[in-house]
């Protein structure tokens, strides 16, 4: 049985361009003295480019050329100015809209996150940095070093705005440690057990999350999934399934990489009309 790797492989499974908690700067160590030289006064962060945290939210909306037509020039020009958190959180977002296009192009923005992660020791850099790292391993078939990259991610911010996230990526992997051989057959079951566990945890989180419900699109999507590679002959569970994954993705104007990727699932499981891509 052919896998589904659009949707259902970090979002190659997966709102309003506001910027968002997680592309809030942390406070910085920083100071400077007063004129009297007696007591510091604390230096100010400079912000992450709004930019940044809408090319999340397209991210995650499946609009992939998007990301990459945005970021790509400015994560240049943050390197080239020596910007080392916002030029990691810049280039892992466009390290994962790449990995949906040219998965080579996505090694080095995801390389320069994981060095500016190191660099800063910044937390939403490091969890960025993993999410890059590990969807260019599942696009190379590196199903385990993913898995533990997708695995940090989450344990580094368990509540976080991009857990939910980490864990569908985590989920997706699973489904793909499920098979093997030249078949490409089910050869661990049990990793289909823990896909559809990890899915429904990354649903519940994001339902407490107001802005994430593409995530929690993709982990219904994701549920769907092993409902139809477990057992073919339950349809109406699967079906049911992805019809309200499709219902969230129409309303929420999802970009067409995560409408095909639904509508190829609806069409293996013959469950009827498809939802239309947003405009």
């Amino acid at each position: 049985m052919k896998r589904i790797l659009v949707c259902l492989a970090a979002f190659s499974l997966t709102a309003a361009c506001k910027k968002s908690a997680d592309t809030t700067p942390p406070p910085s160590d920083g100071t400077t003295t007063t004129d009297a030289g007696d007591k510091p006064t604390p230096v100010a962060a400079e912000p992450d480019p709004p930019a940044i945290a809408e090319a999340r939210q397209k991210y995650i909306a499946g609009q992939y050329s998007q990301v990459i037509e945005s970021l790509k020039p400015l994560v240049d020009d943050l390197k080239s100015k020596q910007k080392a958190r916002a030029s990691g959180l810049g280039a892992a977002w466009l390290s994962l809209a790449l990995a949906e296009d040219v998965v080579e192009n996505a090694k080095e923005p995801a390389d320069h996150a994981q060095a500016m992660a190191e660099q800063t020791g910044d937390p939403e850099v490091k969890i960025a940095a993993k999410l890059a790292q590990g969807t260019f391993k599942l696009k190379t078939e590196d199903f385990a070093g993913a898995a533990a990259d997708f695995e940090e991610a989450y344990n580094l911010q368990k509540d976080g705005p991009n857990a939910g996230l980490a864990l569908v990526m985590y989920g997706n992997t699973k489904i793909n440690l499920a098979f093997g051989g030249e078949d490409n057959v089910i050869v661990n079951p049990g990793e289909l057990d823990s896909a559809a566990s990890t899915f429904v945890k990354a649903q519940r989180l994001v339902e407490k999350q107001p802005g994430n419900e593409l995530i929690g699109a993709r982990a219904l999507e994701g549920q769907a999934a092993v409902v139809r590679y477990k057992d073919k002959k339950n349809t109406p569970e699967a079906c049911r399934l992805i019809g309200e994954a499709a219902k969230i993705y129409t309303s929420k104007g999802a970009g067409q990489p995560l409408i095909d990727a639904a509508n190829a699932l609806q069409d293996e499981a013959s469950c009827g009309p498809a939802p239309a891509a947003a405009n």
